[in-house]
């Protein structure tokens, strides 16, 4: 059997499900993840993958699928089968890919059908309806995830800062309508590093800072706990809100708070962090 037995999982397609045919996909920075994940599997190139997932889109393998109309894409009444693959200790993996390309070198031979899904929809069905994910499936770059690693490095909902993460990502939306999306998010983390004493029981936490090219003191926070395992893996990720991280930045007066220091980050300056505080 090898690694992967592969299964479909088939269901008619409710009218909601109804879609046009699946667009072009490249997510190159779930690839680019993908690659330092193949030439070093580490946990810091684990969590950079699923950092990643955190926005963007996958295409689920729906080539089993049977349509009336093809070129119209899912409609009600169709049925749906969506691509899983059972690994060599029994568990069901849903299967993902960055791209069309990836998706048909799958496939030799064939025509794949895809369907288009936003990244953090599909992590958290991985998490829920399977025991995981593939993502790029019988290529170099694939990479394995188990539902636990998922809400692990995700939460229960890995699209908690989605729209947070995305403004970061596509950098689009002006200053003040981040720090707005900022203001709103729900939750951040932060890391925080355990202090032991000569026989190694915890005795106290530390929080790390960043610091700048100049010189400069940030107090840094998260999007997910994903971003703080791809910036430094030996930490913890906390929870928490960003009203306490700009008090605590304000407060040691620090020069500003780094967002996602691992990449695709912003700087949030003293002045503006009163309006969170």
């Amino acid at each position: 059997m090898g690694l992967f037995s592969k299964k479909g999982a088939k269901r008619e397609a409710p009218a909601a499900e109804s879609a046009a045919p699946a667009r072009l996909v490249s997510n190159r920075l779930v690839q680019a993840a993908l690659s330092r994940w193949a030439s070093g599997k580490d946990a810091r190139a684990f969590a950079e993958v699923l950092r990643q997932c955190a926005t963007g889109e996958l295409l689920l393998d729906s080539t089993g699928s049977r349509l009336a109309d093809p070129s119209k894409g899912f409609q009600a009444g169709d049925t749906l089968s969506i691509a899983s693959r059972t690994d060599d200790q029994g568990r069901r993996l849903l299967l993902a890919y960055t791209s069309n390309e990836r998706l048909a070198a799958s496939h030799p031979g064939e025509s794949p059908v895809s369907l288009v899904q936003p990244a953090p929809a599909v992590l958290a069905q991985a998490a829920a309806e399977y025991d995981g994910i593939a993502i790029d499936a019988g290529s170099d770059d694939m990479c394995i995830a188990y539902a636990d690693e998922i809400r692990h490095h995700l939460t229960d909902d890995p699209a908690v800062n989605v729209a947070l993460k995305t403004a970061l990502v596509e950098r689009t939306t002006p200053w003040d309508d981040l720090l707005n999306l900022v203001a709103s998010t729900p939750a951040v983390f932060i890391a925080m590093t355990d202090v032991r004493d000569e026989s190694g029981t915890v005795t106290g936490v530390t929080v790390p800072t960043a610091r700048g090219k100049n010189g400069e003191t940030y107090s840094v926070a998260f999007t997910s706990p994903a971003e703080v395992w791809a910036w430094s893996p030996p930490e913890n990720a906390q929870v928490t809100g960003i009203a306490n991280v700009a008090r605590v930045a304000l407060e040691q007066r620090h020069d500003g708070v780094l967002l996602n220091p691992a990449g695709q980050s912003v700087v949030i300056s003293p002045p503006e962090l009163q309006r969170f505080a």
